[in-house]
């Protein structure tokens, strides 16, 4: 019988997989790219673990995040996808001594625009689980990749992006305020015209007669 505990054995089995290729292709276009699957890594990993008598599996999955998420489409669109993170405890133990094994944590991401974003969630986890635990080499490491630059929004622009754009804003005022309303307005702002007020300004007077009405 092999008395070789659960950190001998992965460790046995770290040494015999050197890498897994990047057989997967994602997306389509100048946007794709290959990636490493699931299948390639549980086709490296399944027969070394059964060689050195090792059993892996997802022990505990916990939902840390979900909810949904806009994705603006052409013309104006957009479509509502579903966004899931789950965290997932991975175990490997010896599958003729139970009582030695080790636990390790991964996190997976998921999103769909249907029913698929807990399955991406924990076939992102479970592969990575394995990558990490075995220390597979992939090719793939974030770090050598810039980061997109952050976009920020002023609470400026997304007040102007929730109301008509300017030149409407100022019809809007013309036709609903009359004279004697529009002059106090006026006053009130010290502006001559509607056009002289801020995009600001007329955002307010916008909103106060919209609620009157």
């Amino acid at each position: 019988m092999d008395k070789k505990n659960i950190f001998e054995r992965m460790s046995a089995i770290t040494a015999e997989i050197s890498a897994v290729a990047k057989n997967l292709a994602v997306g389509y276009g100048s946007s794709s790219y290959k990636a490493v699957g699931e299948a390639d890594v549980l086709a490296a990993v399944k027969p070394a673990e059964a060689k050195h008598g090792v059993y892996s599996y997802p022990v505990k999955r916990e939902i840390v995040e979900s909810g949904t998420m806009e994705k603006p489409g052409k013309n104006g669109t957009t479509t509502i996808q579903l966004y899931m993170r789950l965290k997932v405890t991975y175990r490997f133990l010896c599958m003729d001594m139970p009582e030695s094994y080790i636990d390790i944590e991964s996190y997976g991401d998921g999103v769909d625009t249907q029913d698929k974003a807990p399955g991406k969630a924990m076939t992102y986890a479970d592969k990575y689980a394995l990558l990490k635990a075995y220390k597979i080499i992939t090719g793939e490491d974030p770090d050598q990749c810039a980061s997109e630059p952050a976009v920020k929004v002023t609470a400026e622009e997304k007040m102007k992006a929730a109301y008509p754009d300017r030149a409407e804003l100022v019809a809007f005022i013309k036709s609903n305020y009359d004279e004697a309303n529009l002059k106090k307005l006026l006053t009130f702002y010290k502006a001559a015209a509607v056009e002289d007020l801020t995009t600001e300004q007329l955002i307010v007077c916008y909103n106060r007669k919209s609620k009157k009405k």
